[in-house]
């Protein structure tokens, strides 16, 4: 309500959401990275910005893109929350008002197409994952 009832307590609500998640991820790899490789960069005079994006950055990556993969499904439940909470467009809002209303059918093609969105989401975050480590091996399947 603070926010009005615009678009931006629903994209406030999806970024605090998704935010920590991702966050935790990204920071317990750069914690857990190889220490020898650090070593090694600073041994060669490598600035702390140039350890971070030389070393640090790239080693985190695998994390990252698992944070976005739980961050793309909760980015559906934080925009829907933000539409239960103050809208009145969206599937969040047709939830509510069809519960209001004895509406079972309009609740479940929301909750449906809610549960397809999160599905596609997640599929996109996997393809920009397998793009972007490419160089990582993949696990074969027997």
């Amino acid at each position: 309500m603070w926010f009005g009832y615009n678009a931006w307590p629903k994209l406030l609500v999806t970024v605090l959401i998704v935010f920590f998640p991702i966050l935790v991820n990204v920071l317990q790899s750069m914690r857990v990275a190889d220490r020898d490789l650090v070593n090694l960069a600073r041994a060669y005079s490598m600035s702390r910005a140039q350890v971070f994006w030389k070393v640090l950055f790239p080693s985190s990556m695998p994390a990252l893109m698992a944070g976005l993969r739980i961050g793309a499904t909760l980015a559906v439940i934080g925009i829907t929350v933000g539409e239960v909470v103050g809208s009145q467009i969206g599937l969040g809002y047709l939830i509510v008002f069809g519960q209001g209303s004895a509406n079972t059918a309009m609740v479940f093609n929301a909750i449906i197409l809610l549960t397809i969105i999160g599905i596609a989401m997640y599929w996109a975050v996997a393809a920009i994952e397998t793009r972007v480590l490419h160089y990582i091996p993949r696990a074969v399947t027997a």
